[in-house]
């Protein structure tokens, strides 16, 4: 189980495991559907999906994350900067992946 959802009123509570409360407040009566992978929140003019972040997510925004999607991400935002750091990032980022698919990612965006 990754959290927990109380609602009453108008506000949504979703307890982690950690026990960390998180608030959401709704100017309206939602209801909830609980699916596979979230939640579906459905009030009279709205709706919203809520889940869990994923993994892969995480990995890439942890501050500081070394991971390989993490440094391909890096790279990208200083390619479309225009930033000459772009080159230390794509040679790290060759330890972690052929060089084929990296000129690639790197060329379609020409």
């Amino acid at each position: 189980m990754d959290a927990v959802l109380l609602y009453w009123d108008d506000m949504l509570l979703m307890m982690s495991p950690e026990g960390e409360p998180v608030h959401y407040l709704f100017d309206e009566p939602i209801i909830l559907i609980p699916e596979c992978d979230g939640v579906r929140i459905l009030s009279n003019t709205r709706m919203e999906f809520l889940q869990r972040v994923p993994d892969s997510t995480v990995s890439i925004f942890t501050i500081g994350s070394t991971s390989p999607a993490a440094l391909l991400y890096d790279a990208l935002d200083h390619f479309d900067r225009r930033s000459a750091k772009v080159e230390t990032l794509f040679l790290a980022s060759c330890n972690y992946f052929t060089v084929a698919r990296l000129i690639i990612i790197f060329t379609v965006e020409f």
